[in-house]
């Protein structure tokens, strides 16, 4: 069974490393960009946020693309729901891998380490804000054990400054260009400052204890 399993998991691995390489960004934003005046969006953008972490897209970049399809008011309510949708694949797989090994039993006794000294709500919520790639935070997530209610309010809190810096570069440009999508270092070192601030108390709780 834990065999078949690993074999489960170095398929989707290496299928997840062939899509990377295979499939072109550029190619899919070209043709989503044409689809952007097209009633048929909502549809190509839940397949997008569905394929964005396979392609290792930034979730701002499609953040952006959401802003400048909807605007600010109706954009970032899409673009918290299209987060939390785009970071199930990991917190899924961190969930269904074997955790008997020596790396991946590690990695899991460390993220449960900190969702035990943190809690399940603040450690997600501090990883999201800090600028670590959403990727790695979903799949502790789900290593640590997790529950997805706690999973999705914590990305969606964490998740907010991000979103809304996003959506509204995006809702300003006048045409949609990825190279444009950038967000301000400060907002980064903001984010980061907070994360620290939250996990503060129950790290040095655990340490002195």
């Amino acid at each position: 069974m834990l065999s078949r399993r690993r074999l489960a998991a170095g398929l989707l691995v290496s299928g997840v490393v062939a899509v990377a390489v295979l499939v072109s960004p550029d190619a899919v934003l070209d043709l989503v960009t044409t689809a952007l005046a097209s009633p048929w969006f909502p549809v190509v953008l839940v397949l997008l946020y569905a394929v964005r972490p396979f392609l290792g897209w930034p979730i701002t970049l499609v953040s952006a693309l959401v802003g400048f399809r909807y605007g600010l008011a109706v954009g970032v309510p899409v673009a918290l729901v299209g987060c939390v949708l785009t970071s199930l694949p990991a917190y899924v797989a961190g969930r269904r891998l074997p955790t008997d090994g020596r790396i991946l039993g590690l990695l899991g006794a460390r993220s449960k380490q900190y969702f035990d000294t943190t809690g399940g709500l603040r450690g997600i919520v501090a990883a999201r804000l800090a600028p670590t790639p959403a990727e790695p935070v979903s799949a502790a997530a789900g290593l640590g054990g997790l529950t997805v209610g706690t999973f999705a309010l914590g990305t969606i809190v964490g998740e907010l400054p991000w979103t809304l810096a996003a959506v509204a570069l995006g809702s300003g440009l006048q045409s949609f260009d990825p190279a444009t999508v950038t967000i301000d270092w400060r907002l980064g070192l903001i984010g980061g400052l907070a994360a620290l601030v939250l996990v503060a108390r129950p790290a040095y709780r655990a340490a002195t204890n």
